[in-house]
């Protein structure tokens, strides 16, 4: 559980409380092993609790109307406002209208019961989001982040997060640790972030998990819960999306390539966002109009899915293009420490181009710039931004470069995950 022990104290703080508990994010990030290890403790506590997984098709029944499920509970607990029940509720995408259904639950039962429960894709809860307005507290349970990763593989290391104001400890940080940080990275970059690869040392048995968590994910979320008909066109837009990673997506040219629709490659685009396979950040204009009709980014939420599709394992430590899956990596950084929707890129017709544009507050923005090299200067398109829009910070990720010139921090692309505010 160490890997996963940042979300304890943020969920703990929740159970008992009169709100309904969503812990959501990709398969195979141990959202049950934390469902499990609440279970258990309130267990130990001598608290009222059930377990129950909303994919087992014995107990599908007891999931046709929120009736059904407390007359279920009613034949096991006797519960009240001064002798809860904890009901955990495993995958709940596969609940029809689960929204709706935990509404109804919540409205009459909410001081009497508390569900917490989790759920691989959250396409299905968001469709009833509405209905949960005020009633729940959502966790997303990501995968591995790089610092915990680093510091799992180096427990005598104190844990710890910088900041950019105090640069000499980053410094003094990276002075010590600099080839141990660049040789985790690089596994990291290879084999990915999901918690059971991390704890397996044989390569092969990496493989043979990325391949299980794929075959999974089609075969449950795609094919029995999404309906997906044709999978070979699914299948082959995500080799597709994966081997164009940080490139604009020109949804046309999918549609040609993969001969299905434009709504089609659209809406499978939409899937592979909400089950958290892809990301897209849309390009940065002040004119909304036109930002909606621009190209997106495409990013993957986990490089081993990419080396799988693409058959890459191994190639991190001797391919030329790395810098495309370290910017891949910056991106997913960022989206831990800001709103994703407040991350762009920018892109001018003359081609002046800066990687991730991020939104402080209105008018106000931080830029940053994946230059994945020792020698790296600013770049022409940083001066041309800061003419027109106030800057608050200037980032430039680099190989092994650290310094703070000229207004700018020059970042190594592993030590930028230790940073806690940007």
């Amino acid at each position: 559980m160490i890997l996963r022990n940042k979300y304890i104290d943020k969920i703990e703080k929740w159970i008992g409380s009169e709100k309904i508990l969503i812990l959501k994010w990709a398969r195979q990030v141990w959202k049950t092993t934390l469902m499990k290890y609440f279970y258990e403790k309130l267990k130990k506590d001598w608290k009222q609790v059930e377990f129950l997984n909303a994919d087992k098709i014995l107990k599908n029944d007891i999931f046709d109307t929120p009736e059904d499920l407390i007359n279920f509970i009613k034949t096991k607990y006797i519960f009240s406002n001064s002798n809860k029940l904890y009901l955990f509720i495993d995958e709940f995408q596969y609940i029809k209208n689960a929204g709706l259904f935990f509404k109804n639950i919540f409205d009459e039962y909410n001081k009497s019961i508390q569900i917490i429960c989790s759920g691989s894709s959250s396409l299905e809860i968001t469709k009833n989001s509405e209905f949960l307005t005020w009633r729940s507290i959502s966790f997303y349970i990501d995968r591995v982040w790089f610092n915990d990763f680093f510091y799992y593989n180096n427990k005598e290391i104190l844990v710890n997060n910088y900041s950019l104001e105090s640069f000499q400890e980053l410094e003094i940080f990276y002075w010590f640790y600099k080839n141990c940080l660049e040789n985790n990275f690089k596994q990291y970059l290879n084999y990915g972030w999901y918690p059971e690869w991390i704890i397996t040392d044989k390569k092969e048995n990496k493989e043979i998990l990325i391949s299980e968590i794929i075959k999974t994910y089609i075969e449950k979320d795609v094919v029995s819960f999404l309906k997906i008909e044709n999978i070979r066109a699914f299948n082959n837009l995500i080799k597709i999306l994966s081997s164009n990673i940080w490139e604009l997506i020109n949804i046309s040219e999918i549609s040609n390539v993969l001969n299905i629709s434009i709504a089609t490659v659209n809406k499978y685009i939409d899937i592979l966002e909400w089950t958290f396979i892809f990301s897209r950040v849309k390009p940065f204009y002040t004119n909304v109009r036109k930002e909606l009709s621009k190209m997106p980014k495409i990013f993957i939420e986990d490089l081993a899915i990419k080396n799988y599709e693409l058959w890459e394992f191994d190639s991190v430590y001797n391919k030329i293009n790395i810098w495309a899956d370290v910017e891949n990596f910056i991106y997913n950084e960022l989206r831990k420490k800001i709103d994703k929707e407040k991350i762009f890129f920018y892109r001018t017709v003359s081609k002046s181009e800066i990687d991730f544009i991020l939104e402080e507050k209105y008018w106000l923005y931080t830029i940053l710039e994946v230059k994945y090299k020792s020698k790296v200067k600013i770049p022409l398109a940083f001066k041309n931004f800061s003419e027109k829009y106030k800057i608050s910070k200037k980032i430039i990720i680099t190989k092994d470069l650290l310094k703070f010139e000229q207004e700018t921090y020059f970042i190594p692309a592993c030590l930028f995950p230790f940073i806690e505010k940007i």
